[in-house]
């Protein structure tokens, strides 16, 4: 069997793939979008990698997208000509763009996924009038990128969210968001749409509030259902067979409420909590769909 993994930078964790994905007998390739090469004759096109035909992998994992859409685009239709599978679904369905959070948001509402109440703005002049709406302490989110909480900021009042977004506000675009009263945040592992594990991290009280894989934490041994129901409904909602889930329990009525799926997890932390192979269970997913 032969899976490919697409990818713009190396990642952390990559080489854990690669090393659970020979142990099992699985030849795992890693590629990088630039290296691709597409050829087009006629009504026909062919993608290669190395002057190796596409088509001769059983499965297309893109790992992440980034700034590749077009080669993303691309290798959809390469994959859908050819009839070979990909992870994640969403990718097929609604094209890469889905995975911007602010469209990420819209899918989950539409689907009655519980989430937090949320603005998007472009412009400084939107952002300060959006922000009016909004109770203080809110949560404000830079829409593309932020891994590891960096770029997540609990605003205050209206000086802390002025400093925030002086000089950046352009470039990058906001996320305003509700904050949601809670004693922890909790991230959950998901894989082919199943929980599968998690760990609980304390409050936040300063800056960086949510969706930060550092800091104290602690392995769950039994998750709570409705949390494990509504994280696996959030990934159902987005199409994302592979994800991390960060939420909280609203201490306003307990229920849980979804802040981000992630759809390329980082999983050192996870494993280090609850001692579960994510890289293992990864490659048995990926298997099991090329399979079929």
């Amino acid at each position: 069997m032969k899976i490919a993994l697409f990818y713009r930078v190396w990642f952390d964790t990559g080489e854990k793939f690669l090393a659970a994905a020979k142990k099992k007998g699985i030849e795992m390739i890693p590629i990088q979008y630039h290296d691709l090469v597409l050829r087009q004759k006629g009504d026909d096109f062919e993608i290669l990698y190395r002057d190796k035909f596409l088509r001769e992998f059983d499965l297309f994992y893109f790992r992440a997208v980034g700034k590749a859409t077009e080669w993303a685009g691309l290798l959809l239709l390469y994959a859908q000509k050819k009839k070979v599978p990909i992870v994640d679904e969403y990718l097929a369905e609604f094209g890469p763009e889905r995975r911007l959070k602010s469209i990420s948001g819209v899918f989950l509402a539409k689907n009655r996924v519980s989430y937090p109440q949320t603005s998007f703005v472009r412009s400084k002049e939107n952002l300060l009038k959006e922000a009016e709406r909004f109770k203080y302490p809110f949560v404000l989110k830079i829409s593309k990128g932020g891994r590891h909480g960096l770029g997540t900021l609990l605003v205050s009042d209206k000086k802390v969210l002025e400093r925030s977004i002086k000089g950046r506000i352009e470039k990058t675009g906001f996320l305003l968001q509700e904050y949601i009263p809670n004693d922890g945040d909790y991230r959950l592992i998901v894989i082919g749409y199943q929980v599968l594990g998690g760990f609980k991290r304390q409050k936040k009280e300063k800056r960086l509030v949510l969706s930060r894989s550092l800091g104290p934490s602690e392995g769950l041994k039994t998750i709570p259902k409705a949390v494990k129901e509504e994280a696996e409904k959030a990934c159902q909602a987005l199409k994302v067979e592979i994800a991390s889930v960060d939420m909280v329990i609203d201490e306003r009525d307990g229920k849980p409420v979804i802040i981000e799926v992630n759809e390329a997890p980082q999983f050192d932390v996870f494993e280090k909590r609850t001692g579960i192979d994510v890289a293992e269970k990864v490659i048995d997913y990926l298997a099991q769909k090329a399979k079929k």
